[in-house]
Formats: structure tokens, sequence, C-alpha cells
């Protein structure tokens, strides 16, 4: 299906045909739409062969269940909840009781600045690597780079600059308060380790005294 798409782009859409934006906008959410029911449909697919070979009996309702998880995506689809544009095409109306959500590097690329900030998965590792959002081998593309290899001593004073570039910039774009949005254990089940755990317990204990 992916594969189709990414042909009949190239073929009658990227050889000498210059798109407007909201026409590239619009071919970026259905090639994103497309994966997301893609892999939607090769999870369900391995559900349904690993609960029809233990519980046979069992297969009408896990079929039953499948389609109504499939329905329930393409609702969400419908309703914008899952959506292949951070940004939309047009900007929209500032609205007095509205709420932003973004990733890290959205919020700072889009300038905002808010009363309050709820920072989600606060305990996450993630925090150190900017969100995930970083490029590998990225500090050889920097000016200041000296030439010599990069040890695991460099790319830890390197992330925890890029840690404390983010806390100053994020602090400075809330005006009143910062909400840590915290839990114990990740989506894995394993224990957070985050670089933010220090600031979490600094705040539970001045909530607690």
């Amino acid at each position: 299906c992916l594969v189709v798409f990414d042909r009949a782009i190239q073929k009658f859409l990227w050889h000498g045909s210059n798109l407007a934006y909201d026409q590239l906008a619009a071919l970026r959410e259905l090639m994103e739409t497309a994966q997301h029911y893609w892999e939607v449909n090769g999870r369900l697919g391995k559900e349904l062969k690993v609960n029809d070979s233990s519980q046979t009996n069992q297969q009408p309702s896990n079929r039953q269940r499948s389609t109504q998880t499939i329905a329930q995506f393409i609702l969400m689809l419908r309703r914008g909840t899952v959506t292949a544009n951070p940004y939309p095409v047009r900007r929209l109306p500032t609205a007095t009781n509205g709420v932003t959500l973004a990733t890290i590097f959205q919020y700072r690329a889009a300038r905002r600045c808010h009363r309050w900030h709820f920072w989600l998965d606060a305990g996450s590792s993630l925090w150190l690597s900017g969100g995930a959002a970083t490029l590998f081998g990225a500090h050889l593309f920097l000016k200041e780079w000296s030439g010599r290899p990069w040890t695991e001593e460099d790319k830890v004073q390197a992330d925890q600059q890029r840690l404390e570039r983010i806390l100053r910039d994020l602090f400075g774009r809330v005006t009143e308060r910062v909400y840590l949005c915290h839990s114990e254990l990740a989506v894995s089940g394993t224990e957070q380790n985050g670089p933010l755990l220090s600031l979490i317990h600094t705040a539970i204990n001045t909530a607690v005294s």
C-alpha cells in the first residue's frame, strides 16, 4: 500500500510538478494516515493470529473486538484526534480558553508563551535527548567541532547542555506555574530514571512541607 503511494507520487507529482503548500500538506496527511492504517492493520493481524492459535473457541469475539478497534480509530481520524499535520495550513484564530498540545520542538519553534505549563512524562529519560528529536552525528557538522573522536563523556556533556538550554527556554515561556506530570513507571513497565527526577522530588517535598 505505502509502496504504491510512494511510486505514484514520484511518477505523477514530483517529476516536473510544483504543488502548492496546502496540496503538499494534504499529500503528507494522506501518506501519514495510510501508514497509520497499515500499522494498525498489521498489529491487529498479529493479535488475531495469536488469539486464534491459543483460543480457537473465542474467534468471533476476537474479530469483533478488532472491528471495534478499527472503527474507533477511524472515528478518531475523522474528529482530528489523530492527525499527521502538527501545523494547520491556515492559522487558527487565537482562543482565550484554548489548550496547546505540542512536543518540545514544536512549542519552542512556535515561540509561544502561556500562563501554565503541563510537562507530560516529566520522569522520562527522553528529556535528556531533547525529546528524541536530535539527529545522529549532528555534532560532526558544528563549526566548533575539533575533529577529534566523539567520546561518551562528550555525549553526556552535550546532552546536559542541551537539557539546560531547553529548561531555560521553557521556563522563560511560562508566566505563572509549571505542573510536572510524572509517573514512576514508564510505558514498558520499567522504573523512570529521567534527568528531571531531582526537580520532581524537590517539588514534591516543597508541596508536602
